[in-house]
């Protein structure tokens, strides 16, 4: 079983998506259903009230680290 990350929402207007994004700075594909699978009623209200608790599969999300196409930055 993969390790599950649990955190409280802080900022008010986030949608499921915008969450995620913020957490970990990409989306998986599948992600966004399994943070969904994790969290009955999460998808019920547009956006996720402040102090609502979400869990993350930690583990699905550092997996897709070793998959991840070559990306060109810029500035590095």
């Amino acid at each position: 079983m993969s390790e599950i990350l649990t955190e409280k929402v802080m900022i008010e207007g986030l949608t499921v998506t915008n969450i995620i994004w913020r957490k970990f700075r990409r989306q998986p594909a599948g992600f966004l259903e399994k943070v969904l699978d994790l969290n009955p009623g999460l998808c019920d209200a547009v956006t996720v009230p402040v102090g609502t608790a979400i869990a993350f599969p930690v583990e699905d999300v550092s997996e897709t680290d070793t998959k991840r196409s070559n990306v060109v930055r810029l500035w590095d």
